[in-house]
């Protein structure tokens, strides 16, 4: 009996899963470029110009792209880009966004004052580490007691989360999950958490869900996405609550002026 493929089955080619697509030499040196002349212009000493040369308002507007795709993480890349821009916290990356989106309009429409007041909130804030951080310039350290909490799922089985914690780069830790002989779909990264005593955060979070976990001695859990995201930003957001609380403060009771 010869047995033949459904149509229905869909062959899966890729080896990476959502958020971790291999981004293209070409697309990365085009990246790069776009970058490197987005960054000469918060940094340049001369008033910036509003007569741009050719092909830069497209380039800050791959830029905007990069730090717009790190706060939706709602594309193939996402935590690829993510972590080349150095994990800025969504708000960060979302400020950056909007930051060189007013750039542009200002450039486009000829407004020096506009476009002083963008690079200058660009200057102030993260943008241009996290710039940097992208052409090599600066590393991204975790602290001794850092690393990240994650949430992976496939895109077969988007209801079937893994959440977990890890110390080392999470492409690596998501590379190593992925080849597993029992993996037979690539498992994507959906959401990133950068937490202290990654490992408490977990126990915490695995505690919180459950009800929803598939065996004690597996990291799956059977729920909507959005219901464990909106869990855990509840969860992280107390523990660092607590944490901040039980740091000394000056000329607290009982402290030493």
């Amino acid at each position: 009996m010869t047995l033949r493929r459904s149509r229905d089955v869909r062959q899966v080619t890729q080896k990476w899963g959502f958020g971790m697509s291999p981004v293209k030499q070409e697309v990365l040196a085009r990246r790069q470029h776009a970058v490197g002349a987005v960054h000469g212009l918060f940094v340049a000493a001369e008033p910036i110009s509003t007569t741009p040369p050719a092909g830069l308002l497209d380039q800050i507007s791959e830029v905007k792209g990069l730090f717009s795709r790190s706060w939706k993480q709602d594309q193939w890349d996402w935590a690829v880009v993510w972590q080349q821009l150095g994990r800025p916290v969504p708000r960060n990356a979302r400020q950056s966004a909007e930051t060189l989106g007013a750039l542009r309009r200002a450039l486009s429409d000829r407004d020096p004052e506009a476009a002083g007041g963008a690079v200058l909130r660009g200057a102030r804030s993260g943008l241009v580490h996290h710039l940097k951080a992208y052409l090599g310039e600066r590393k991204p350290l975790l602290g001794d007691e850092t690393g990240f909490v994650y949430v992976l799922s496939t895109r077969e089985q988007p209801h079937l989360l893994k959440i977990g914690y890890t110390r080392r780069p999470i492409a690596d830790r998501v590379a190593e999950i992925n080849r597993a002989t029992g993996v037979a779909v690539p498992f994507g990264v959906r959401k990133l958490w950068i937490v202290k005593n990654p490992r408490a955060v977990e126990a915490t979070v695995h505690a919180l869900l459950g009800p929803y976990r598939l065996r004690d001695d597996r990291e799956f859990f059977l729920m909507e996405f959005r219901e464990a995201r909106m869990i855990i930003d509840r969860c992280v957001g107390e523990m660092r609550a607590r944490s901040i609380g039980d740091s000394p403060v000056a000329g607290a009771p009982g402290e030493k002026p």
